[in-house]
């Protein structure tokens, strides 16, 4: 990369795309269940959606104090 691609590059805005979001939660998949606690079939007449699946929020650990 030479010097002038450099200065272009530290003065160009970045798009939201590739900004860095700390904010931005990791999502898990886990089993779907329903009101009961029962894991939820995949319904085979919609073979682009998998019901049987879900994405949550990653649940972040707090820190552990030191002794």
């Amino acid at each position: 990369m030479s010097w002038w691609k450099k200065v272009v590059y530290f003065f160009t805005p970045l798009s939201s795309a590739e900004l860095p979001n700390p904010l931005k939660e990791e999502m898990e998949k886990v089993r779907a269940r329903n009101k009961k606690g029962r894991y939820v079939a995949d319904d085979p007449s919609t073979p682009d959606v998998n019901e049987a699946y879900t994405k949550i929020p990653k649940k972040r650990g707090r820190p552990r104090k030191k002794k």
